[in-house]
């Protein structure tokens, strides 16, 4: 399975105001999160096969997978990295 991420932080910001205060407040109770991300620093997309996901890594390497957001419309077509290949 190959697994691209990208990492345009103006595109993540413009996602993050499509995904609304709202929805963005919702996920992270969902998920239980003490600590929310501060600042755009460490946030990408993942994206496979199956699913394309808002994710962010802390400074302490805990990487979070927020929320599914393959229904978005600022999701970029160019800037994607190939960073897994599995056979």
């Amino acid at each position: 399975m190959a697994l691209y991420r990208g990492h345009d932080l103006k595109i993540i910001q413009e996602l993050l105001k499509e995904i609304g205060a709202h929805r963005y407040e919702m996920a992270l109770r969902n998920m239980k999160v003490q600590q929310k991300p501060m600042g755009m620093k460490g946030w990408y997309l993942e994206s496979s096969e199956h699913y394309l996901r808002l994710c962010h890594r802390y400074p302490s390497g805990y990487i979070l997978m927020l929320m599914d957001v393959d229904r978005c419309d600022n999701i970029p077509r160019k800037g994607w990295e190939r960073i897994k290949v599995e056979r």
